[in-house]
């Protein structure tokens, strides 16, 4: 294989990869786009009649929501914050329009999904014992987008580490021993790892990789400090 069809392999594994990525955000992403429009809609200056509208337009295309199950929280109070400041905004009361007796409605029925998306506590006053439900601790997102971010740097610098090891050679498995040699003397990680990388791919397509394994491990072992095997 060439360097060039080399590259364009790893390239095709990450782009695959951000691909996935993507689509699982995706949703995460509607959901702050949308909070940010009614956002909009709540610091708007236009007139009642008009916020009337927009809210309406927002709840048409966003009530789904509330059926996919995709909101934390803190999303549903941050909405439920907004739309109790646009409800105080348009006055609306028993005179008001039918169109704004719907906007009231569906107010309320955000407001309930707050309420039932909260930490449910069991009084008993009679008893020695309550029953406490809470939701399962998420993961902050953050954190999520942080280790994200690390593996593709990580993966950037592999593949820019291939271009190099793989100048002037005619085989992947040149660039393989380089690559294990440069784990092994420099204790460098990411040569680790583009050689386990480059492994697994000439495993896939029917290369005998044992000694190369062999080496991976051992390599492996002192970078982490143990002894190699005798």
């Amino acid at each position: 294989m060439s360097q060039y069809e080399t590259l364009k392999t790893l390239e095709g594994v990450l782009e695959s990869f951000l691909d996935r990525i993507v689509m699982l955000k995706q949703d995460r992403i509607d959901v702050l786009e949308g909070i940010n429009n009614l956002d909009d809609i709540a610091q708007s200056s236009s007139d009642g009649f008009e916020v009337a509208d927009r809210i309406g337009e927002w709840f048409a295309g966003h009530n789904r929501w509330l059926s996919k199950n995709i909101l934390k929280t803190s999303d549903i109070e941050g909405i439920s914050h907004l739309l109790s400041n646009i409800q105080t905004r348009l006055d609306i009361t028993e005179e008001s329009s039918p169109a704004e007796k719907k906007i009231l409605s569906e107010i309320e029925r955000w407001n309930r999904s707050k309420k039932t998306s909260q930490t449910v506590h069991t009084p008993a006053r009679e008893q020695s014992h309550k029953i406490v439900l809470k939701r399962k601790a998420e993961q902050p997102p953050e954190k999520q987008e942080k280790s994200i971010a690390l593996f593709d740097k990580t993966l950037r610098r592999c593949l820019s580490m291939l271009g190099r090891s793989s100048i002037n050679k005619k085989h992947l498995l040149s660039a393989l021993d380089d690559s294990l040699r440069t784990a092994s003397i420099q204790k460098n990680k990411d040569a680790l790892l583009l050689s386990a990388f480059t492994i697994y791919y000439l495993k896939q397509n029917g290369y005998k990789v044992e000694p190369y394994v062999k080496r991976l491990k051992e390599t492996e072992r002192l970078l982490k400090g143990d002894k190699p095997n005798a």
